[in-house]
């Protein structure tokens, strides 16, 4: 039986980490003196060999498998395959024929169980525990890189499928956590805000009585709400940037999702979307802005923005909107620190869609609505609005 582990195009961090944990299971039984008839094949040894060191022998798990049946020598092996499995790579079986299965840390059990194999043995939990703690000191470092929002689901998986429980994993991060010098520099000190953070999210409300931060660590309660804000408005910021102009249903239910998962709170994630929607329209006006002697498009990026305005009005009252991200409705650029000095800008564009709009000498009651909501967006006053329609109105009665 052939073994091989493929990657499903996680990130590539993430994906390195994996595959290394599958790259790791071609060590866990390299017994002196003895083939082995289960062979791991995986492409990126070399990332193996940087998360989990290269081969070497286990002397914790070699007496529970030295006198047992070949098939029974592939169990530590096998967790570990498993445990790449879960975390969102696929585990390709040959025998006969090639399949593709996701092996569970359940069918490992059965299989140890079978052959006498405690995965509860202390020093064999102390060799997971030490791939697990290579796994996930991998995936936050090194400290200058930004997380990528997948981590805290790869090491959930990552570690359900070693079938370590949480006192077991929680013990782990400390371990890791220790092993940072936060003196070290800024990009040591970073590394280990990323673990306050992606560790907390692991264990979620168990985190405050397994996880010591003040206690081992002198961090206080208030440094780590910062720590959990700072990074989840880091992560989300990025998400935000996949939310477009169409404001695809299915990106804001999976932004909404993972704001949930960073927890992160509403009205922080409220007032980030609504400047992520602001920029859109200002790029709208820039582009509008640069191109002032082309009336068709100015007049083409102000409906751009109307359409935008008019989707987030629609979808703020759309049933289930709570599903969605927080901060859907109308926008307006009144208020902003620099509209004084932009208004003569936003004038000069309110006028020449109104000149569009009334080229045929006709103000009908859609016309109004659409004026009155740029109006709106753009923060004029009514009266200055007011001013623009009439002097508009005049120059296309002459026209006449």
């Amino acid at each position: 039986m052939e073994l091989s582990l493929a990657s499903a195009k996680p990130s590539p961090r993430a994906a390195a980490a994996a595959a290394a944990a599958a790259a790791a299971s071609s060590s866990l039984l390299s017994l002196r003196g003895r083939r082995r008839r289960v062979g791991v094949v995986c492409a990126a040894v070399s990332s193996g060999e940087e998360v989990f060191g290269g081969r070497r022998e286990l002397a914790g798990v070699q007496p529970l498998v030295e006198a047992l049946p070949p098939v029974a020598r592939a169990v530590v092996e096998l967790a570990v395959v498993a445990a790449a499995a879960a975390a969102g790579y696929v585990v390709g079986l040959r025998a006969g024929g090639t399949r593709t299965t996701a092996l569970e840390s359940s069918e490992v059990e059965a299989i140890a169980s079978k052959y006498g194999v405690s995965t509860e043995d202390a020093t064999f939990k102390a060799e997971l525990c030490d791939l697990y703690g290579r796994f996930v000191f991998s995936l936050i470092h090194p400290g200058y890189e930004d997380l990528e929002g997948t981590e805290v689901e790869t090491i959930i998986k990552f570690k359900k499928a070693l079938g370590l429980n949480d006192i077991d994993a929680a013990n782990v991060h400390m371990e890791i956590a220790k092993r940072i010098d936060r003196n070290a520099g800024v990009g040591q000190q970073q590394a280990f805000e990323k673990l306050i953070f992606v560790t907390n999210l692991v264990f979620r409300d168990a985190y405050e009585y397994l996880l010591p931060w003040k206690r081992l660590f002198g961090v206080h309660e208030s440094q780590i709400d910062d720590v959990m804000r700072e990074s989840a408005k880091s992560l989300y910021a990025s998400l935000l940037k996949s939310i477009g102009r169409g404001l695809d249903i299915g990106t804001l239910i999976e932004v909404r999702r993972s704001q949930l998962a960073y927890k992160l709170s509403d009205e922080i994630a409220a007032e980030m979307f609504r400047e992520h929607a602001k920029k859109l329209v200002e790029e709208n006006i820039s582009t509008a802005l640069n191109n002032l002697n082309n009336r068709t498009q100015v007049v083409e990026e102000v409906k751009s923005i109307l359409s935008f305005n008019g989707m987030l009005t629609v979808l703020s009252n759309f049933p289930g909107e709570e599903r969605f991200v927080r901060g859907l409705g109308p926008i307006t650029l009144g208020g902003d620190s620099d509209h004084e000095k932009r208004v003569e800008d936003l004038k000069m564009l309110y006028s020449a869609y109104a000149m569009e709009v009334l080229s045929d000498g006709h103000l009908n009651d859609d016309k109004l609505a659409a004026l009155n909501q740029l109006r709106n967006i753009f923060g004029l006053a009514k009266y200055e609005a007011e001013a623009i329609i009439t002097d508009v109105k005049a120059r296309v009665f002459q026209t006449y």
